[in-house]
């Protein structure tokens, strides 16, 4: 079986250890977390940012306010942003704020080097 092509921040890769680690990496809703690093869907492509190029990793709340025939309603989205050579390369988006807060735990616990939340 061919290898799966990720994209990353230095390029595509096509790895089998990154393809098998990408198949054995646990879910969180829309992003999955493996040994490796973090892999999620963009469009048509699979995104792999890896813990040696990922500087910090955080969780954005973006409050939506929609306006219905009926009245409003504020939608919440939780977003887990990968910053990469201090820009922010990965934005994974859900709804459920658990899975994010979860994926984050999993993500200082494999890679104690990258900082998670906020940094002055």
């Amino acid at each position: 079986m061919a290898e799966k092509r990720f994209t990353s921040p230095s390029g595509v890769v096509t790895d089998a250890a990154v393809t098998a680690d990408y198949e054995s990496a646990a879910p969180f809703d829309t992003a999955l977390v493996g040994a490796l690093g973090v892999y999620y869907r963009d469009g048509f492509k699979t995104k792999f940012v890896p813990y040696s190029s990922m500087e910090r990793a955080f969780i954005r709340v973006q409050e939506v306010n929609g306006r219905l025939c009926c009245g409003s309603a504020v939608f919440t989205y939780f977003r887990l942003i990968l910053v990469v050579n201090g820009k922010e390369w990965g934005d994974i988006m859900s709804e459920n704020e658990q899975a994010m807060d979860d994926a984050l735990a999993a993500i200082a616990q494999r890679s104690p080097s990258t900082a998670i939340g906020f940094v002055k």
